[in-house]
């Protein structure tokens, strides 16, 4: 569940999109580059990019990307994204 936070005036809108997604461990370079900075990644999750840009929320001239992601019970905050070809979207999560 991809998770784009909306606010209007004082209050906080949570949009949730269901999507398809292939969840892997982080890799060691990149959970030790991460660590080196202060983020701990936990999973990278591969999602298709349409997806993920169905979730950007335009309102006037303000763009909301998804910043957290819902699974398996737990919420993750996405700390990076990456277009790794036309089909294929891969998103890093603490």
């Amino acid at each position: 569940m991809l998770i784009t936070s909306v606010t209007e005036g004082v209050k906080i809108i949570l949009h949730e999109t269901e999507v398809f997604c292939e969840v892997k461990s982080v890799v060691r370079n990149e959970f030790f580059a991460a660590y080196g900075v202060g983020l701990t990644p936990k999973l990278t999750i591969n999602i298709n990019p349409d997806d993920y840009n169905k979730c950007i929320m335009e309102i006037g001239n303000q763009r909301y990307r998804p910043s957290q992601i819902r699974y398996d019970g737990e919420l993750y905050t996405i700390i990076r994204t990456f277009q790794k070809n036309i089909g294929e979207m891969e998103i890093t999560v603490r």
